[in-house]
C-alpha cells in the first residue's frame, strides 16, 4: 500500500529495507529534509557524523571492505562531495560496495550556472567518473527504484555506486510504495565447455600457476582444492591476500610469484586485474593464460587470454576443482615451492630486518581475525606482503589507488562494522594527519580502533628516492610534527609512545585491552628500500 512520504523519508525507508544499520554522514542545508527523516530512524540506525567529508567516505569504505556489506555515506554537494572523491576513487579501485548519497542543488537549478550554494559546473559527470553506476532523482517517485537499483548493483559486485539527491526532491512528497530489499541476480555460472577446456589445459600443465584477486572472495575452499590437486602455487597481491591462507604451503606472495612466473607454462588468473604481474614480469611468448572475471572488459587489457571465462569466480573455481579431480593429482613441486618460500622469507628477514621486526610484533600480538589497515608507509608496505593473513577482508589496502592518508578513518569504519574484532591502522607521520582529526569522531562514538603512527619526520619513501635516485636532491619531504601522544590525548583518546619493536608489542597488548580509541606513536629512523622485494 502506498504511503505519502517525502523524498527524504523514501531514502530512509530504503535504507531500513536493505538492512543498513550504520550511516556515515555530515549534514548540510541541501540535506535538511533527509536529516529530518533520519531523526525518527535513530532507534534502528546509528548515524556517525565525522569531522570532514573525507572521513565519512573513508569510514564507509572501511565498513564495506571489512564486511563485504554496503557502506553508506551522505554528504552535501559541491565541495562536500569533492572532499569525498579520494575515498570514492579508492572504493572504485578495490571494488568496495560503497553507496554514496550525494546532495544536489535544487533540480530546477542544475545546469543553469546561477551560482547556487555548493553548485558545481557538472557534478553529475564527476560522480559518473568515480562510480560504476550512478543515478539522480528528479522526483520523489524515482527514489525507491533508484535506491533498490543501487543496492542490487552492490549485491552484484558493481561498486561503488552513487545517487544524487536534489534538495527540492528530498523535500517534495508523493504517494510511494514501501521500500523492498534489493535482490541480487543469480551469480553467472561458467559455460561448461569453457570449464572443460580450462580444466584440460590445467591438467596437462607441467608448472601451473594461479593468480587471485578480491574477485575470488567466496571461493576459498574450491581454490584450495584446485590448487592442491594441481600442486599449483597461488599468488596473491594486496586485495587477494587471504583467499588462500598465508600459512598454506601453496600460498605465495609477489616476490615468489616473479620467480614462478618465469617457469610457468599455464596461468589461471581469477578475479584479478592481473595488471601488476603482466606489467612487472612481462607477457611471455608461449605462456598460456586462462582468465576468470565477471567483467569482460578485463579480458581485453593486455594480451588476450587463451581462454576467457566470464562468470562468477567461486562457481568457476568449484567447477574447475571438480573437473580436474577426475584426473590424477599432480606432485613433485612441493619441495621446490617450500624452498622458494623459505628463501624469500629469509630475504625479508635480513634485507628488511627493521620493518620485519614490527611486522612480526603485529602478527605475534594480534589474533587471526584482526583487521589491519595498511597506509602508504614503510610498515604498511611490508605488511601487505609479509603480514600473515588467514582469510579475506583482514588486510585492507587502497589497492592501485595508493591513497596516502586513508588508513585511520578507514579503520574507524572497519571497527564500527566489526566491534568485536581488533582493528589497527598502520600510518606514517606523512599520512596520519590527513584524517587524524577523526580521533574526535572515534572518541565521540567510542570506536575503539587502534591507530599506530610511525614517525620519521618526513615523507620517508619519497625522501629516500630523492637521496638514492636523484643524487641527494632532497626537497619538500621534511615534516614538522606535533607530539602525537598529546595530540591524541587532547581529543580524549588514550595514547602511548613505543620505542622499538618490543615496546610496540607491549603497547599493542595495552591498546587491545582498552575499551576506547587508542594511539601508539612509534619513533623510527630511515628504513631500507623494500621495493625490489615488494614489487619485483
Amino acid at each position: 500500500m502506498a504511503t505519502r512520504m517525502t523524498g527524504g523519508e523514501a531514502v530512509v525507508d530504503a535504507l531500513k529495507a536493505n538492512g543498513v544499520e550504520t550511516l556515515y554522514a555530515i549534514p548540510g542545508i541541501q540535506l535538511d529534509h533527509l536529516f529530518n527523516a533520519l531523526y525518527g530512524a535513530q532507534n534502528w540506525l546509528t548515524i556517525v557524523n565525522a569531522r570532514h567529508e573525507q572521513g565519512v567516505a573513508y569510514m564507509a569504505l572501511g565498513h564495506a571492505q571489512s564486511t563485504g556489506e554496503p557502506g553508506v555515506y551522505v554528504c552535501v554537494p559541491g565541495p562536500g562531495f569533492l572532499n569525498t572523491s579520494a575515498a570514492l576513487s579508492t572504493a572504485y579501485a578495490v571494488r568496495a560496495p560503497v553507496l554514496a548519497l550525494i546532495g544536489q542543488i535544487a533540480s530546477t537549478a542544475i545546469g543553469v550556472g546561477g551560482g547556487e550554494l555548493h553548485e558545481l559546473p557538472d557534478q553529475t559527470a564527476i560522480v559518473k567518473g568515480l562510480t560504476r553506476w550512478s543515478g539522480i532523482a528528479r522526483t520523489p517517485e524515482e527514489i525507491p527504484e533508484l535506491m533498490q537499483t543501487a543496492f542490487a548493483k552492490l549485491k552484484a559486485g558493481i561498486a561503488p555506486v552513487a545517487i544524487e539527491l536534489p534538495a527540492d526532491v528530498l523535500k517534495a512528497a508523493a504517494e510511494l510504495p514501501p521500500a523492498r530489499p534489493a535482490v541480487a541476480a543469480a551469480p553467472r555460472a561458467p559455460i561448461p565447455h569453457a570449464v572443460t577446456r580450462a580444466a584440460a589445459l590445467l591438467a596437462q600443465a607441467k608448472a601451473p600457476l594461479i593468480v587471485v584477486g578480491s574477485g575470488a572472495y567466496g571461493g576459498e575452499a574450491a581454490l584450495a582444492r584446485l590448487a592442491e590437486h594441481l600442486e599449483a602455487p597461488v599468488v596473491a597481491h594486496l586485495q587477494g591476500r587471504g583467499v588462500l591462507p598465508s600459512t598454506h604451503p601453496l600460498a605465495v606472495g609477489f616476490a615468489e610469484g616473479q620467480r614462478l612466473w618465469g617457469e610457468a607454462d599455464v596461468v589461471l588468473a581469477v578475479g584479478t586485474r592481473f595488471h601488476e604481474a603482466r606489467r612487472n614480469w612481462g607477457e611471455r611468448a608461449g605462456l598460456r593464460v586462462i582468465r576468470v572475471d565477471t567483467d569482460p572488459a578485463q579480458f581485453s587489457r593486455g594480451a588476450p587470454p587463451e581462454i576467457a571465462i566470464e562468470a562468477d569466480a567461486p562457481l568457476t573455481l568449484a567447477a574447475l576443482a571438480e573437473a580436474v579431480a577426475a584426473g590424477p593429482a599432480k606432485s613433485g613441486r612441493a619441495e621446490a615451492i617450500a624452498a622458494l618460500k623459505a628463501e624469500i622469507a629469509q630475504a625479508f628477514a635480513t634485507r628488511l630486518a627493521p620493518q620485519m621486526a614490527y611486522v612480526r610484533a603485529l602478527r605475534a600480538v594480534l589474533p587471526a581475525e584482526a583487521r589491519i589497515v595498511a597506509d602508504y608507509t614503510q610498515i604498511g608496505y611490508v605488511s601487505t606482503a609479509a603480514f600473515g593473513v588467514a582469510a579475506p577482508r583482514r588486510l585492507l589496502t587502497p589497492g592501485y589507488q595508493g591513497t596516502l592518508g586513508f588508513a585511520y578513518a578507514t579503520a574507524l569504519g572497519a571497527k564500527s562494522a566489526n566491534p568485536d574484532m581488533p582493528v589497527v591502522a598502520l600510518c606514517g607521520d606523512g599520512g596520519f594527519l590527513f584524517t587524524g582529526n577523526e580521533l574526535a569522531t572515534a572518541v565521540q562514538y567510542g570506536i575503539a580502533a587502534i591507530g599506530v603512527v610511525f614517525v620519521d619526520g618526513a615523507y620517508g619513501n619519497v625522501r629516500r628516492m630523492q637521496e638514492e635516485l636523484y643524487g641527494g636532491k632532497v626537497v619538500a619531504t621534511g615534516l614538522t610534527n606535533p607530539d602525537f601522544v598529546r595530540y591524541a590525548e587532547s581529543f580524549g583518546a588514550k595514547a602511548r609512545r613505543a620505542d622499538g619493536p618490543e615496546a610496540f608489542a607491549a603497547a599493542l597488548e595495552w591498546a587491545m585491552a582498552e575499551t576506547g580509541p587508542t594511539l601508539i606513536e612509534v619513533p623510527v629512523t630511515t628504513f631500507p628500500n623494500p621495493w625490489d622485494l615488494l614489487e619485483p
